[in-house]
C-alpha cells in the first residue's frame, strides 16, 4: 500500500478498468505498474473519481449526485492504509512488527476486528493464509528492510500475538506482519460501506482488480497465462472479488522469478501459471480466500463454502 495523495483527482463516465497491477517499494511506499486484466460496464449517469492508493490506481464510481460522497469513501481507505501499510512506520502494523516480545499494542475497535479476523483465517485454514509473512518478504527481496526481523518467529500471527482483551494485543514472540491483499481487500470493503451508508444503490470500488460492488456489475476476467486475451465474463451482485496468481510464468509480473504467492512456512509453491479469482460477500475476505486456495491447492476449500464463497480458476 502506497501514497493516496493526488492533488487532482480523475473523472471517468464510460468504464471501469480492472488492471493487473506490478508493485515495486520506493522511499514514499509502493509504486504501481498497471496491465489491463479485466473491464466491466457502468452506467454512464454514474460519478467516477481515480486516484493512486494502496500501491495502485483505485477507481470508484457510484449513483450518488454530490461528488464528496466519494471524496468520503477515499477517506474510508486511506484510514485503512494509514493504519495497516508495512511502509507507513505510524502504522498499527509497523508498531507491532517493531514490538518486543511483552509489549501491548492498543488497537481501535475497528482495527482489532481486521487483525482478528486475519488470525482466526490462519488457524481456520492451518496456515494456508498466513499474515507472518513479513520477514521471509524481505529475505527474498520482494520487501523493503522496514524491520528488523533477526529475532522474528516463524510460524502464524496467532502463534506469537495474544488478546489482553477487545482492544489491546501482547507480543509473546516477535512477528513481522504483512497482510497485503488482506488490508487492500479490508480499504475496498470499507469505502463501499461508506458508499453503502451514503444511499447509493449502484457502486463499485476497484483497486487494480480486487473489487467490490453495490448492485449488479459485468467482470470479465483474464487469465495470468494469456494476459494480453480476454477471459470468461461473470456477473456480481452485491459482493466482492479477488484474485491471484501461484507463479507469474507469462508476462510483465513482479517478484523472485515470477514469485507470487508463499506455501507453508513461506515456502516456494510449485513453478505454475495460472491462480484463482474468488467471488465472495467482502474483498477482505476474498483476497484471504484465494491464497487459502492456491497454497492448499484444494479448489473447493470447505472454507469456501463456510463462507459463502466460490473459485474460479484461472489458466
Amino acid at each position: 500500500m502506497g501514497d493516496s495523495r493526488v492533488s487532482h483527482p480523475l473523472e471517468f463516465v464510460l468504464q471501469v478498468r480492472m488492471v493487473r497491477i506490478v508493485t515495486y517499494a520506493t522511499r514514499f511506499g509502493i509504486v504501481a505498474r498497471m496491465f489491463d486484466a479485466a473491464n466491466a460496464t457502468v452506467p454512464s449517469a454514474h460519478i467516477r473519481r481515480a486516484r493512486m492508493a494502496l500501491g495502485t490506481l483505485v477507481e470508484i464510481d457510484a449513483n450518488v449526485a454530490d461528488a464528496r460522497v466519494l471524496e468520503s469513501a477515499f477517506a474510508a481507505i486511506s484510514s485503512v492504509e494509514a493504519a495497516f501499510s508495512f511502509f507507513v512506520p505510524s502504522s498499527v502494523l509497523a508498531q507491532i512488527n517493531r514490538a518486543e516480545v511483552g509489549d501491548e499494542i492498543e488497537l481501535l475497535p475497528w482495527q482489532a476486528e481486521l487483525l482478528r479476523e486475519a488470525m482466526e483465517l490462519e488457524r481456520a485454514s492451518d496456515g494456508c493464509f498466513n499474515a507472518n509473512l513479513g520477514a521471509r518478504l524481505i529475505a527474498l527481496g520482494l520487501r523493503p528492510a522496514c524491520f528488523d526481523t533477526r529475532d522474528v518467529m516463524s510460524g502464524l500471527a496467532s502463534d506469537g500475538l495474544e488478546w489482553v482483551d477487545a482492544s489491546h494485543l501482547r507480543v509473546q514472540r516477535r512477528v513481522c506482519l504483512d497482510l497485503g491483499g488482506f488490508a487492500k481487500g479490508a480499504a475496498v470493503d470499507a469505502a463501499l460501506a461508506s458508499l453503502a451508508q451514503a444511499g447509493a444503490a449502484q457502486a463499485c470500488v476497484n483497486a487494480g482488480g480486487d473489487l467490490a460492488v453495490i448492485g449488479e456489475r459485468e467482470v470479465a476476467l483474464r487469465a495470468v497465462a494469456n494476459w494480453r486475451g480476454q477471459g470468461a465474463r461473470i456477473c456480481i451482485e452485491n459482493e466482492a472479488l479477488a484474485s491471484s496468481v501461484r507463479h507469474a510464468t507469462n508476462g510483465p509480473f513482479h517478484g523472485l522469478g515470477g514469485l507470487a504467492v508463499l506455501g507453508h512456512g513461506g515456502m516456494h509453491l510449485p513453478i505454475l501459471a495460472g491462480g484463482v479469482a474468488i467471488r465472495a460477500p467482502r474483498c477482505a475476505l476474498a483476497d484471504a480466500l484465494t491464497k487459502i486456495v492456491l497454497v492448499s491447492g484444494d479448489i473447493a476449500h470447505p472454507l469456501l463454502a463456510t463462507h459463502g464463497a466460490a473459485a474460479i480458476e484461472l489458466e
